[in-house]
């Protein structure tokens, strides 16, 4: 991470302390180093964030509660925050001022670090001119102070967020893409930033850390400690009678790196009535559910597989009866065979329609003109069948969202492969679900042979969106 080295040199001999009680006015320390002895926060022997917390407070930059304690899962509030930074960029405040927000009343302990946070436009306040005091601060606007306040800029201002839960629209997204791309964030271990979650102790914490002490060590533990955070099951897990599945675990350390570790883990199936482990496949036998069990190297994770059932629909016999001289008589019972368009079968389900005003109908029944009503394998019916066009769809990126691993899955890539086949892409039906379900799977985008499309994930939405990219 590049800092301006005067921000650095600022940092480095500031003094910060968070108030050790709520509403109380802060101690602020002197210069003098704290050495390892000193450092007796209780609750922190065990926390991830124990190394950033420990920095900070051999610097003097913050300071437990009196009781010994830091409480690293406490949420910091925007007051509390506020001065920390204020004091870390060295700005005296001026005594005399009033209180520039109406709910911070004169003589508050932190008013005059708000008021100086104000005047350096660090912060502006909430949309009602207040500040928001007692409020705790979000990760959100966390990234907003700490951009304004360190100068930080993004390394690569085209750049994107890999976080699904951060839109290219959302009001501090360029604020969080500055901290990501200096390394000062990283995002939770399910892959989501949260901008909205309060931030705690701890986090913010390390945020500060990773600013003052971008330096990694030059001799770091050649064994460092890691603790599994989470366990990802890498694959869909609702599947269709016969339909199989390549197993694939991950897991996401304390330090926030994720790891593939399917070849070191046992998976086992709870009912193999319903499924069956085959040659790292997980094969569905039977409609209903079951567990699926993953040891890797001792630590156990478990997850469900649903099963369905493949629908079979009963075919109703066809009685056609031609008319040389005109339309075909129909009647009720009278049904068409299926139809098959690139892929996709258009069942007539017996009903008709009526179709008055056509001069030409191809179907009558009772003398009346009727059509058929076309069923396609969503249920989705048509009066006439889709029409698909014969000329290539545009070079250019197309988008549709991706609700792998949810019900609405098989549907919604149904869907969207239907829309863009009628619109001329040059696939088939499995062509384009297959290629879907390979992104899905592997993480990695699918190229079809010889057609110039490629299918990958949004750049900034992630896995919510799936992009289809024709040259």
């Amino acid at each position: 991470m590049k800092l301006k080295s005067s921000v650095l040199s600022l940092m480095a001999t500031s003094l910060i302390a968070i108030p050790t009680v709520a509403g109380a006015e802060t101690v602020v320390n002197t210069h003098k180093q704290v050495t390892e002895a000193q450092i007796k926060l209780s609750d922190i022997h065990d926390n991830w964030a124990k190394k950033s917390i420990d920095y900070l407070v051999s610097k003097n930059i913050l300071t437990g509660y009196p009781d010994g304690t830091f409480k690293p899962n406490n949420y910091i509030s925007r007051e509390e925050a506020v001065k920390v930074i204020v004091l870390a960029l060295n700005k005296a405040p001026k005594q005399e001022q009033k209180s520039k927000f109406p709910d911070v009343a004169e003589g508050f302990w932190a008013e005059e670090y708000i008021n100086v946070a104000k005047d350096e436009n660090i912060i502006t306040g909430y949309p009602d001119g207040s500040f928001g005091l007692g409020n705790n601060l979000t990760r959100g606007e966390m990234a907003a102070i700490l951009v304004r306040a360190f100068g930080l800029k993004p390394t690569n201002e085209q750049g994107s967020l890999p976080f699904p839960d951060v839109a290219d629209g959302y009001w501090a997204y360029k604020d969080i893409l500055a901290l990501y791309q200096q390394g000062v964030v990283e995002g939770y271990p399910d892959g989501t930033y949260g901008p909205e979650n309060n931030i705690t102790r701890a986090e913010f914490a390390t945020f500060v850390e990773r600013i003052l002490n971008p330096v990694k060590e030059e001799n770091p533990s050649p064994n460092p400690t890691k603790e599994i955070t989470a366990f990802s099951f890498d694959f869909k897990k609702m599947l269709k009678e016969g339909q199989e599945q390549t197993l694939a675990l991950s897991v996401t350390y304390n330090d926030g790196t994720t790891k593939d570790v399917t070849k070191d883990t046992t998976f086992k199936v709870e009912n193999s009535e319903v499924a069956v482990i085959q040659n790292g496949k997980i094969k569905a036998l039977k409609e209903g559910k079951t567990k699926l069990t993953a040891n890797y190297k001792g630590q156990i994770a478990i997850t469900s597989i649903e099963v369905e059932k493949e629908k079979v629909e009963e075919e109703k016999p066809i009685e056609e009866k031609p008319n040389p001289t005109g339309p075909i008589e129909v009647n009720n019972s009278y049904k068409l065979p299926p139809v098959t368009i690139k892929g996709f079968t258009f069942k007539h389900d017996g009903r008709w329609w009526s179709d008055e005003g056509n001069p030409n109908p191809k179907y009558v029944m009772n003398g009346r003109p009727v059509t058929p009503d076309w069923v396609d394998e969503r249920g989705f019916s048509y009066t006439e069948l889709p029409e698909f066009s014969e000329t290539p769809i545009k070079p250019g990126r197309y988008s549709f969202y991706n609700y792998y691993g949810e019900k609405i899955y098989d549907i919604s890539v149904y869907g969207s492969a239907l829309s863009y086949i009628k619109m001329g892409l040059p696939l088939t039906k499995d062509e384009f679900i297959n290629a879907v379900n390979r992104l899905n799977e592997t993480k990695q985008p699918v190229t079809i042979p010889n057609k110039n499309i490629v299918f990958d994930f949004d750049p900034t939405q992630g896995e919510k969106l799936v992009t289809m990219t024709v040259k």
